[in-house]
């Protein structure tokens, strides 16, 4: 037990340079193989860390371009519908319009109709009722009236008939 409380020089130095030969041997062998993997999965890692950092912006460029792009779709459709909307009240206010002016325009045609047909029954009435005193002076008399007296009677009858209608 005392030798290994002892230390031996001639061992030591042995030691010592069989270390340094090992550590030669593995720098030459070993060292430069293990630094050299190191290095390539560095290489590695800080490649599949670029990607995925690369990766992750495109997608976030993506996510916002698709939102971007489904804001815009929603605009437009908003768009469309208040164009349908406001070709909706267009063309109802159209249609009205149409109908009011239709319906002005046959109103104006049955009133020029009435029109028409009063004067023309008027015409009738008038030849009527000339015809009809024409033959009651007649009868009065007892004999044939002429154009003057007809004209006359035709006057008389036709004022007093507009005095009735009054």
């Amino acid at each position: 037990m005392d030798t290994l409380l002892n230390p031996n020089p001639g061992i030591m130095i042995w030691t010592i340079v069989t270390f340094l030969v090992l550590l030669l041997v593995l720098t030459k062998t070993a060292w430069k193989p293990i630094l050299d993997g190191l290095n390539q999965r560095e290489g590695k890692i800080r490649n599949d860390l670029d990607r995925a950092e690369k990766s992750q912006k495109e997608a976030e460029e993506l996510r916002l371009n698709y939102e971007r792009q489904l804001a815009e779709a929603q605009k437009t459709i908003q768009e469309m519908v208040n164009q349908a909307k406001a070709d909706g009240e267009k063309t109802k206010s159209q249609i009205l319009s149409e109908a009011k002016s239709e319906s002005d325009r046959i109103l104006e045609k049955g009133r020029k109709d009435l029109s028409h047909e009063v004067g023309r029954l008027k015409g009738e009435l008038r030849q009527e009722v000339a015809g009809l005193s024409v033959q009651v002076a007649e009868k009065i008399m007892g004999r044939s009236v002429d154009k003057k007296v007809q004209e006359e009677v035709l006057k008389t009858s036709l004022t007093q008939l507009n005095e009735v209608k009054k």
